[in-house]
């Protein structure tokens, strides 16, 4: 073994040869090596022999990156993506990862093409998803599952990948996100704690076409009452004015003494302040905030800057280098306290 001279890591093997390399080597031109590499134009059995020796000994690793650059194709990649301001801007957090992959990738000739529709519109997430559905590889966040499903089953085999929710589809695709199920289950174990034995928790189902979001929901109740804790579910739907859905939900809290309440998405710090433990998804800043006053107890983080960029860098990565996409990018799940707040902001900037 090479001794370590503290310059780098250390191998038994040589580096695999460039082009350069084997024709200097070979006493030949870099043409002559390019033509035996890829079985084209005329060569020596005296040359051929002798690449062909040369490489089975060191072996021989195409630059895929330069390769890319010098092909002069560009690929289009379509973002269907809610409007970042939605959803309390959780989907500017996605956005900005998925700019930061962008960016990356922009020198290998791959263009991004970011197409926003409105969060509450299954027309819109269906005209946005057509708009873009001829691009070398597509980047979805399926919210409307009933609206994009029949799309996704009529495309071609294109790369797909799904972010943030996934959907049952007859593609073959790629999941960048988290499992609502454990996040459900964790938020139940938490309010458990938070509101002391016996307390009966609550539960916001919001009506909506996204799976993910009813998940989380059902992992909640199953969880605490196989704790047994008694469960109460509130049906409310995000479209109602806020005045409207406070209120309801004070009520609610009030008639069935809930000790501790859980909101499965964004929009947690909107219930913030009520007196009630409470938990919900996602560091947005209205919920930081609600963090640090003390008005929300707990939030759970699903790393969207993470999520984007990962979801955009894999799906390049597949058009670029012909790499396999998983079938699913698990996204960890941060539990974020008022004490470990700043921790999480500091890793994320």
């Amino acid at each position: 073994m090479t001794a370590n001279t503290g310059q780098g890591p250390t191998t038994d093997s040589p580096e695999p040869l460039t082009i350069k390399e084997i024709a200097r080597l070979t006493g030949v031109s870099i043409g002559t090596v390019d033509r035996v590499l890829h079985n084209r134009g005329r060569v020596s059995p005296e040359n051929v022999e002798k690449i062909q020796s040369l490489i089975a000994d060191r072996g021989y690793r195409p630059n895929l990156f330069a390769s890319r650059l010098s092909a002069g194709a560009v690929r289009t990649v379509g973002v269907v993506i809610p409007r970042p301001e939605q959803d309390f801007g959780y989907w500017r957090l996605i956005a900005q990862g998925m700019e930061k992959a962008a960016r990356e990738l922009l020198p290998l000739r791959l263009h991004v093409r970011f197409e926003l529709f409105d969060r509450q519109s299954p027309q819109s997430l269906a005209q946005a998803f057509r708009s873009v559905a001829d691009s070398d590889g597509l980047a979805v966040a399926p919210i409307h599952v009933k609206a994009l499903r029949p799309l996704v089953d009529e495309l071609p085999e294109t790369p797909l990948v799904f972010f943030d929710t996934d959907m049952e589809c007859q593609r073959t695709r790629c999941f960048v996100g988290q499992d609502p199920w454990t996040g459900g289950a964790v938020a139940a174990r938490l309010l458990q704690l938070a509101a002391g034995k016996g307390a009966p928790l609550g539960v916001i189902r919001f009506d909506e076409d996204d799976e993910h979001l009813q998940l989380r929901s059902e992992a909640f109740a199953q969880a605490a009452r196989a704790a047994g804790t008694s469960v109460h579910i509130l049906a409310q739907a995000l479209s109602a004015p806020l005045a409207d859905r406070l209120d309801q939900a004070r009520k609610f809290t009030a008639s069935n003494r809930i000790g501790g309440l859980f909101v499965p998405n964004a929009s947690v710090g909107e219930y913030a302040g009520g007196g009630t433990a409470l938990a919900g998804y996602d560091l947005t800043p209205d919920n930081q905030a609600a963090l640090t006053d003390g008005r929300l107890d707990f939030l759970l983080s699903q790393r969207p800057e993470v999520m984007g960029y990962e979801t955009l860098l894999r799906l390049g990565r597949a058009l670029l280098f012909r790499e396999t996409l998983p079938r699913r990018i698990a996204m960890p799940l941060d539990i974020v306290l008022k004490e470990n707040l700043a921790g999480h902001l500091e890793r994320g900037s």
